[in-house]
Parts: C-alpha cells; structure tokens; sequence
C-alpha cells in the first residue's frame, strides 16, 4: 500500500517565510512544494496534485488574492484550501480575501501551533469533500453503466467477464493519485464446473486480469443460498474476522503478487467480491460504493443467467427446426453439425469475436433448412439432378431465408441460408452476389459447407478423402474453382486443413 503525503503549496516572495513554513511543515511528514510568485503557484498546481495552498497576500505582478480568484474559479481546483498570509489586520484586507475564495486567514508573524491545527482541520476537511465528490462520481457512472447494459441487453449476445472488466476499470485504483479508490479486487463467481477466480490489478499496460485457483469453500464460510454478507478489515483484523487463511493463500499464491492490508469483502453462496488495500481507510462513502459494485456485478451476473437459459430454449427450438430439415436426408444432420463446427474454426482463426464464434457455431447449421420445401423424391434422387430439378435445389436458398425471416435473433442464420452459395467471382447463387457484397459469415459458410459436402455422399455422388477434398477445393475441378472462396477464408482453411479432416472424422457418423 503506498504512504500518500499531504502536499502544501507555500506561496511567497520572500525566501525567509518559505524558509519558516519548510521547518514547521516537513517535521509533520508533509510534502512541501515552493513558489515565489502567482505564476509559478498557477503552474505548479496544474502540474501537480495539490492538497492545500499557503499563500502570501502580497507579491509582485499579481497579488495573492488575484491567484486565490483563478485557483477557485477552476472546478478542478475549486476544492483545494486556500489559506491568505499577511501581515496586516485590517478587517478589509480579509474580507477581500473571503470574497476571492480564501477558506482561512493566517496573520504574521506565524504561530506554528495556529498554522498546524488551521492546516490539519482544512486538510481533513478537503479530504471529506473529496470522497463525497468520488462517491458521487462513481455513482454517476455505475448509474449510467447499468443503464447503458438494460438498454443494449440482448439475452443472446450478453457476455458477462467483458462487463465485469469494464465496470472494474472504473473504480480501481489506476495512479498513485487515485488514493479513495482500492489497489486490486477479486471477483469469485460460482459456474457450473466450480469456482472461478480473477484477480485485477492495474498497470502501465491498463486493466490485468488474471485467472487463479483458490478453495475458497474450504478457506471461506460461505452463508447459505439465498443470504449474503459483508466483512471488512484491516491487516491487524484478518484472523478474528476469519479471513487469515484466505489472505495467506492469496498472498503466497504463485500468480498473484499481493500484499493484504486491508479487505472489503461480499460473500453470497455463488458471488464473492473483494476490494483490496485502500490507501484511507473506509468511510461511509466507501462502504456505499462498493456495495452499489457488488450489486451491478449481481445484476450483470443475473444478466447472464437470463441469457443461458434463453440460450438453452434457443438451441431447442434450432434443433427441432433442424430436425424436420433432415427429414429426407438421414446424413444432414451430422453434415449440419460439421459445418457449424467448421465455421466456428473459420471465425475464430479469422479473429471474429466469440460471441459471433459461437453464434455462427450454433446457426450455420441451418444453412440449408430451406430444404424443407423441396420434394423428397428430388432431394433423394440417386442420379444426378436434371437443369430443372438443379433450378428448384437452389431455390432452397429463398426458401430457408423465408423461414427464419426478420427474427434479429436468427439474422445470422438466415444470413448464411441465404447466400452461403454465393461466390467470390460472382458466379453463385441466388443473386449473384461478388467478393465484398457476400457477407462475411456467409463465406465462411461457403467453404465450410462445400467442404463437408465433397466428404460427404450423396445419393448421386460418392464421398470423396479429405486429401482429394482439400485438393479440389484448393486446385479446383469441373465443378468447383478457388475462385468461389474469399481468399483470405481459403487460406485460413489452408491452415486449418487438419482440423477439419479431425471434425469431420469425429462426427462422420
């Protein structure tokens, strides 16, 4: 934990004053910082954190009043005490310097008994004002956060760690400056295979988190479902409040490089969050915030519970889709689950974000549930089809795009139904489609299917080896070109060879 110093500016001219207040000051542990005129102090004060201002009333070019006016007129400075010195005691002189924004009034020659209580009762003050003004920033913001997570909710896109992440970077600790805010924080979040632990900390680099294993079940007395409970503590207070053995651990964990000073601890039976090493202690102030933390990360974490279960009848009513598409083709199924699979593959080593890998995983699979719509006989036709039948197959394009419609939880899906047989030359179908104009999850789709479509037989084709695949999608053949693909998607394919052979075998059925 880092020893934060007071920091006074002593303005004044004269050398043998500064000399006056540097000797009562620094025995007082202190920092003290010099200026011998207005502009200097103005400058000083931009460049450094100042916590209280002594300043002459009397200077050459500007006055110490004029300096007072332009500190207090800043918002960003409004609350740093301004304490006048002078040597006169009219009553005028002091009420000019009220009116410009002084908070107290020294008079010489200097009473050090005087200047320490008036410096110490100021600063104390300052310091509440100042955690009132964090306070009510931090609420401000985690307001705004939590409303800005209800307004763009969508139960199938929300991600819980990336919020978790964001709303942490608000309210640690990021400068030596920063001294209300805490140094690290532990979030515990109980998921089905068991606890997982993040440790945040910030550095030159921004926000680190780090995953770690800790038995907090065994380390901690966790309250019973549905309860919860609050626990803070300083070093000295560890063992009492039973938190001796979880601070050990986290303190001698080969991951980790923390020293506990003091805690501020949730516990629920599946959420624990701990705030760690606050520079002053805590106040009320600290108390509300960090409570008002925990209760935006338990509604984020509710947040994520509404999407898995949405998920989850999402998933089903795909899979119920996907079982009457393969109501002519006892093979489609294996065939939808490998495309869907490779797709994944494709996004991923394309740097797609995993929300989009997953969602792309799940619904490239009803890449061709047009075929609802297409007579059996013609789907399960053991030669190969005529002009006009090949005409009615690439309508299930259309087809699949019509059932899943405009649902904006099915966009990809019908997406990919639409245009996963257009080619990058411009030579598919049902639009004609060119490079760019095909969206991006539709090519990966593309090669993907076809892909999986060359493996796989038919009943008027035979399945060919992933060897003979990978050559006729790479060199082409009658019927298929390397031009079809986007090349950046082909050469990714090119990389991943082996993993879509290892796909492929896995679901071959």
């Amino acid at each position: 934990m880092v020893a934060v110093k007071p920091r006074i500016l002593c303005v004044d001219d004269e050398p043998v004053d500064l000399k006056i207040f540097n000797d009562i000051l620094l025995p007082q542990g202190y920092e003290v910082l010099y200026a011998q005129n207005g502009s200097q102090a103005l400058e000083m004060i931009i460049k450094s954190k100042i916590d209280l201002v002594l300043l002459d009333t009397i200077m050459p070019e500007m006055d110490g009043y004029e300096v007072c006016r332009l500190i207090k007129g800043n918002k960003n400075q409004v609350n740093i005490p301004m304490v006048m010195i002078t040597g006169l005691q009219v009553k005028k002189e002091k009420i000019k310097g009220i009116e410009a924004g002084a908070d107290d009034y020294i008079s010489k020659p200097f009473d050090q008994d005087e200047i320490l209580a008036r410096i110490k009762m100021l600063l104390k003050t300052k310091e509440s004002n100042d955690r009132l003004s964090q306070a009510y920033n931090n609420f401000a913001m985690l307001a705004t956060f939590g409303e800005e997570a209800v307004r763009t909710f969508d139960p199938l896109t929300f991600e819980l760690q990336p919020n978790i992440d964001r709303l942490i970077s608000k309210v640690i600790r990021q400068n030596n400056e920063m001294i209300f805010q805490p140094q690290g924080f532990i979030v515990g979040i109980l998921e089905e295979k068991g606890w997982e632990l993040y440790f945040y900390e910030y550095s030159s680099k921004g926000l680190q988190r780090c995953q770690f294993e800790l038995d907090i079940q065994k380390l901690l007395s966790l309250p019973a479902r549905g309860s919860s409970r609050v626990v803070i503590a300083e070093r000295s207070e560890l063992a009492d409040k039973g938190l001796k053995s979880f601070t050990v651990q986290l303190e001698t964990h080969p991951l980790l490089n923390v020293a506990i000073e003091n805690i501020f601890c949730f516990f629920s039976n599946d959420l624990c969050v701990f705030a760690l090493n606050y520079n002053r202690g805590f106040t009320a102030y600290e108390t509300s915030i960090f409570n008002s933390l925990v209760m935006q990360i338990m509604f984020f974490k509710s947040l994520a519970d509404q999407g898995k279960r949405a998920e989850g009848t999402f998933v089903h009513s795909i899979r119920s889709l996907l079982r009457a598409s393969e109501i002519h083709d006892i093979d489609t199924g294996n065939h939808n689950l490998r495309v869907g699979e490779c797709c994944a593959l494709l996004a991923r080593h394309l740097n797609k974000s995993e929300n989009l890998v997953r969602t792309i995983s799940q619904q490239a699979q009803m890449h061709d549930v047009g075929n609802i719509y297409i007579a059996g006989e013609i789907l399960r036709k053991r030669s190969s089809p005529t002009f006009e039948e090949w005409n009615i197959i690439r309508k299930h394009t259309l087809f699949g795009a019509e059932i899943l419609s405009d649902n904006p939880f099915l966009s990809i899906a019908r997406t990919i139904a639409l245009s996963h047989h257009e080619n990058w030359n411009g030579s598919g179908y049902p639009h004609m489609l060119k490079g760019e104009q095909i969206p991006m999850v539709a090519r990966i789709a593309s090669l993907a299917d076809r892909y999986d479509s060359l493996r796989n037989s038919r009943p008027y084709k035979p399945a060919w080896d992933h060897k003979t695949a990978y050559e006729k999608l790479i060199g082409g053949d009658n019927r298929i070109q390397p031009e079809f693909f986007d090349p950046q998607v082909l050469e990714a394919f090119k990389e991943l060879a082996t993993q879509f052979e290892a796909i492929y075998e896995k679901h071959k059925g």
